[in-house]
């Protein structure tokens, strides 16, 4: 949990009570959020996404330096990549389709600076040990997908098993002291990725993909992207904070 003193630390001046209040409509196994954005995207002119600055990746520390209340130094999971302009695409934007709210940052073809395609390379973002690890994934159906729409509307919001059929193939990654980073929506996942293996900050974890979109049933091919999360125990970086200071973690979390 972000205290006020950590925030304070991080030059982020906001309440106490917003930091620590109560958690996002996601549930209490800290899933991450999947599907189609409100955001209706229209790909970035390569002019204007050439000008933007790549958020910088960081040289690898070792993982006793990590600090939680001044979380930085962490790699950009895809190379070159930036933080998307749109707040939709960052943490707490709502998600109506499903009742809920983001967890993670969104990195989608021509809205983060890089190349983005099926089968990008997702990198680990900071070093650590693999603890979940989906290699025997089995694809959405159209049935299951009518199952977790009827669950949530009955319920809602999005059951815990829900979160996690939307979230895709995916690999987590635990970087002690309580933090875990997640790759959400894979179409692969590398050689050697696996629970229990140890991966050092910038190697390939997996490859972007659609996985567990509704997308990839009804649209297949227009819903790639990578979605990445930083969870701190059972919350996510920016939990419940305004978007000026979500985006203000989240910059100096890839800084150097």
């Amino acid at each position: 949990m972000l205290t006020r003193r950590r925030l304070l630390v991080l030059g982020l001046a906001v309440p106490f009570a917003a930091a620590c209040g109560r958690g996002g409509s996601e549930g209490s196994d800290g899933g991450v959020e999947v599907g189609t954005p409100v955001l209706q995207r229209t790909p970035t002119p390569a002019s204007t996404t050439a000008s933007r600055t790549p958020v910088a990746t960081a040289t690898p520390a070792p993982t006793g330096r990590l600090r939680l209340d001044d979380l930085t130094g962490f790699a950009v999971p895809v190379a070159g990549a930036c933080l998307p302009d749109s707040d939709n695409l960052m943490p707490n934007a709502p998600r109506t389709y499903r009742a809920g709210i983001h967890e993670g940052v969104d990195f989608y073809p021509g809205l983060a600076c890089a190349l983005i395609a099926k089968g990008t390379p997702v990198l680990a973002m900071f070093e650590g040990t693999v603890i979940r690890s989906d290699l025997n994934y089995e694809e959405l159906t159209p049935a299951l997908l009518a199952k977790l729409r009827a669950d949530t509307a009955a319920a809602g919001t999005t059951p815990p098993a829900a979160l996690d059929a939307y979230r895709g193939r995916q690999v987590w990654v635990d970087h002690g002291q309580g933090v875990v980073t997640r790759y959400c929506h894979l179409s692969s996942i590398a050689a050697g990725i696996a629970v229990g293996t140890r991966v050092r900050q910038g190697q390939q974890v997996g490859g972007v993909g659609e996985s567990g979109t509704p997308e990839s049933i009804e649209a297949p091919g227009t819903e790639l992207h990578l979605h990445a999360e930083v969870r701190l125990g059972d919350r996510f970086l920016g939990q419940d904070l305004p978007p000026g200071v979500v985006r203000a973690l989240y910059t100096r979390l890839f800084s150097a």
